[in-house]
């Protein structure tokens, strides 16, 4: 009788310990990696930073490699958001009004989102045209993906009477 309780124990134990790997290698593959690199570890990867001068021998002059030109830019993804709009007002704001999360101060075309990354460039053709906004800002975090806030440098009424819009943006990534 032992030795069948101790057969299923160890069984059990054996499923929990596959079942953990399995689960463990599964999220490894489906669950996206955030990754954060130096702008120099990226540049020397592709040897796009230029030669010190240990490296350069006598006979050589170090050229600066620059990147290719590229063709004008498309937007990498067109969603459907909702945008509203807030000025540096503390009702709107933390306790520094006129100083986005990215560190920046305020300015005409900043936005805040999320979802997007700190530098992120978006169009909002139905409203503002060709006009390129920089996400610079965050919001609260209850406000999830498709959420935009502009900011404006305008009185509360007027932000106020901005509202709340549904509409299609187009979305730039460096």
């Amino acid at each position: 009788m032992r030795l069948i309780k101790r057969k299923k124990l160890i069984q059990a134990l054996e499923f929990i310990t596959h079942f953990a790997v399995l689960s463990a290698f599964l999220a490894h593959l489906l669950v996206p990696k955030i990754v954060k690199a130096q702008g120099n570890q990226i540049g020397l990867e592709y040897g796009y930073i230029e030669a010190t001068s240990a490296e350069v021998s006598q006979n050589e002059v170090a050229e600066p490699k620059t990147l290719p030109e590229s063709s004008p830019r498309r937007s990498t993804v067109r969603i459907k958001a909702v945008i509203t709009a807030y000025s540096s007002t503390r009702s709107q704001t933390d306790s520094s009004p006129f100083i986005a999360a990215s560190g920046k101060r305020v300015h005409d075309g900043m936005i805040a989102a999320n979802w997007l990354p700190f530098g992120a460039k978006l169009k909002i053709p139905s409203l503002y045209g060709d006009k390129i906004f920089v996400v610079e800002d965050r919001m609260n975090p209850r406000y999830g993906y498709g959420r935009m806030d502009i900011w404006m440098d305008a009185p509360i009424k007027e932000v106020r009477r901005f509202g709340v819009r549904r509409v299609e943006v187009e979305v730039f990534y460096e």
